[in-house]
């Protein structure tokens, strides 16, 4: 079965990922029948989200989750510092009325909930506004 790009996963090959992720990487012509355009369109598509700006998790992940996000990207890409998440936060540290924040006690809003409540302005104004 193959994907909007028409790729087997037999196609997939470690010179095939190291051309999507890795910049100094060239085009694997010899080892990959994949078009250029269609290798080209997925590594444009990593380099457009990558790195990570924020990774946001909950603070009983950061002895799992978080430490070893940083573990993989460093291990991944040595060389490349400027691909590895650039912040991260931790949530669950702030209480409201002593509980803790969470969805589940019903005093968290997701994104789309605080916009839909209170609007996009209402919701995220910049420090200078405030």
């Amino acid at each position: 079965m193959t994907g909007p790009a028409n790729i087997l996963p037999s196609q997939l090959t470690t010179e095939v990922w190291d051309y999507i992720f890795f910049p100094e990487k060239s085009y694997p012509s010899s080892t990959t029948d994949i078009p250029c355009g269609t290798l080209d369109h997925l590594r444009n598509e990593f380099q457009y989200w990558y790195p990570v700006n924020l990774r946001s998790s909950g603070k009983d992940l950061i002895p799992n989750h978080l430490t070893y996000s940083l573990y993989n990207h460093t291990a991944i890409w040595p060389k490349h510092p400027e691909l590895w998440p650039r912040s991260f936060r931790a949530n669950g540290h702030l209480l409201l009325n002593s509980e803790k924040m969470s969805k589940s006690t019903g005093n968290f809003l997701t994104l789309v909930q605080a916009i839909e409540k209170f609007s996009a302005d209402g919701s995220f104004r910049e420090k200078s506004e405030l």
